[in-house]
This record gives C-alpha cells, sequence and structure tokens, in this order.
C-alpha cells in the first residue's frame, strides 16, 4: 500500500499480531493504554479539553468493559442497573461515583465545556445492558440499531465535549461512531466469537452460508466456503458508514471540522486497520489483527497535517 502524500522515510502499512495478553499487567490496566487507538487520538485533543474528556472516556470504558470482564449475565446487569440508578442521582447533583463526582467539579469552572445530556449517558448503558444476554443477532438492522445505541452515542458524546454541539456535527459523530463500531467488530471477529459474541446477523451468516460454530470454533486447515464473501461484506459495510461520517463531517463548519479531528484519527486508524483484515484472508478468524503503534502515530500525524479528512 502507497500514499503519495508521504515522504519516502514514513512507514509503510504493518500490523501487530502479537497475543493480548502478552502486555505488561501493568499496562493492561493502563487507559488509554499507550499505543492505543485512543491514546493517539488523545494526542490531537487541545489541552484544555483533555481533563474533561478523559474523564467522560475513563467512565465510558469503564462500563464498556463489564459485559465482557463480569462472567456472570445476572451480575453484570446488577452492576450496569447500578449505574444506571447512578446517572439518575448523578442528573439530580447527588453523584456517588468519584467519576461522576468529577463530571460535577468541572461544570463548576470557569469556562466549563459543555457535556453530553444525561439520557445520552444512560442510552449507552442500556445498550451494554443488551448485551450481556444478546450473544447472537437474529436481523442485520438489530445490530446496527445496537451500535447507534453504544458506540454511536459514545462518539456523538465526543464530539459535544469537543465543542461540536450543532446537531448536524452531533448526528454526523454518531454515524462514524457506528462505523467504527463496524470497523472494530471486523479486527475482532475472532477474538469475540471465541469468548461467546458472534457480531455478524444470522441472516448475513445465511446470506454468505457460513455457520455460527465456524466462528465460535473455526478450523485452522479449513476455510469456510462463503468466507470471503462474507469478509467483503462486512468490510464494505464498515468502509461505507466511515466514509459516509466523513463526508458530513467534511460538510460542517471549519471550527467543527477541527473539534472532531479525534474522531478523524480513530476513523482512518480503522480504515487502514480494516485493510489490513483485508489482505489477511482468514487470519482475523484466528487472531486480532491490529496496526502497529507506528502506524497508528503516523495515521494520527497526517491528520494534524491535514493530509487525512
Amino acid at each position: 500500500m502507497t500514499d503519495r502524500s508521504q515522504p519516502p522515510s514514513a512507514p509503510t502499512l504493518a500490523t501487530d499480531t502479537s497475543p493480548q495478553d502478552a502486555r505488561p499487567e501493568r499496562l493492561a490496566h493502563t487507559f488509554p493504554r499507550p499505543g492505543s487507538s485512543l491514546y493517539h487520538a488523545l494526542k490531537v485533543v487541545p489541552a484544555q479539553q483533555r481533563a474533561p474528556l478523559e474523564t467522560w472516556l475513563t467512565w465510558w470504558h469503564e462500563t464498556a468493559l463489564i459485559p465482557y470482564e463480569v462472567r456472570d449475565p445476572g451480575v453484570a446487569e446488577q452492576k450496569l442497573t447500578w449505574w444506571l440508578s447512578e446517572l439518575k442521582r448523578a442528573e439530580q447533583g447527588q453523584a456517588q461515583h468519584p467519576l461522576l463526582q468529577r463530571v460535577k467539579a468541572f461544570t463548576l469552572l470557569p469556562n466549563a465545556p459543555t457535556w453530553p445530556e444525561w439520557p445520552l449517558w444512560s442510552q449507552q448503558i442500556e445498550g451494554l445492558i443488551q448485551l450481556v444476554h444478546q450473544t447472537r443477532w437474529l436481523d442485520d438492522g438489530s445490530l446496527q440499531r445496537h451500535a447507534r445505541q453504544t458506540t454511536g452515542a459514545a462518539a456523538e458524546s465526543a464530539a459535544v465535549l469537543l465543542g461540536a454541539t450543532s446537531d448536524a456535527a452531533r448526528s454526523a459523530a454518531n454515524l462514524l461512531g457506528v462505523g467504527l463500531r463496524q470497523a472494530h467488530q471486523l479486527g475482532r471477529l475472532g477474538q469475540d466469537a471465541r469468548a461467546g459474541w458472534v457480531n455478524v446477523a444470522i441472516d448475513v451468516l445465511q446470506t454468505h452460508d457460513v455457520k455460527a460454530h465456524q466462528l465460535t470454533r473455526p478450523d485452522a486447515q479449513q476455510v469456510p466456503a462463503g468466507w470471503s464473501a462474507l469478509l467483503g461484506h462486512l468490510h464494505a459495510q464498515a468502509h461505507a458508514t466511515l466514509d459516509q461520517g466523513l463526508s458530513a463531517i467534511r460538510a460542517l463548519s471549519r471550527a467543527e471540522q477541527r473539534a472532531l479531528k479525534p474522531l478523524l484519527v480513530l476513523a482512518h486508524i480503522q480504515l487502514a486497520q480494516m485493510a489490513a483484515v483485508a489482505q489477511s484472508g482468514d487470519l482475523v478468524l484466528h487472531q486480532r489483527i491490529v496496526l502497529t503503534p507506528l502506524m497508528k502515530s503516523w495515521i494520527s500525524q497526517k491528520v494534524r497535517w491535514g493530509l487525512l479528512k
């Protein structure tokens, strides 16, 4: 893959397929993890906006991990339901959790940032509660509605904190968030399937004649007959959604385009990662494919320079 906008010394597209648990323990629980996509996206955020956004991202990260880290669905739902109650308390100025108390402290500062409305926070928790019990999706429409409710709402919340608060900016960010979710699910398709989450709807699997068990228990010696067509469909779907989100952002005012640069970093990292997945055959069924930190850093820099929009 070549890019005429990059100098000869620019890094080439590269992927890191090392096991995720190979990271040192102290880094595994650091957020954002050094070298991660969010790590590079936050570097684009102006200094005065970074602390509120990091607070919100930490809340989002902690709650989004609950369905994946708590094995008992009942306990996971109980934890998430507690968060719904905590958000109601926060709306009334009575938050108990340190993260939401920090949010309240930010609202009292001069030039306080605009925070997402509390129902937008709750919407994401409700989507996670659904995920606790929804390990299979009957149709693609339901899966994409869930993406809008979770990562779409998360991207919209980030846009508000970044100062892009118009209806058009929020809509564009939500759409981009759906594309981010689709691309993220593609990059960890096999990893999630082996953990019990098949993030391809049954109707899509049937269309391409791929069985769920071929994702949850992939055969290293035999690629599913419909795999190439399924991979092409998932790649095209995520690529189209990201392109639509990027086009919507390019139609915004220059000020809002600048504000949303961190989301552009995430989008272009995912586009490059999807290209790596598309080139890898069935490798994504057996291990997660991610870009190297060097490649992510280079993409982030090109967004800074305005070479990627």
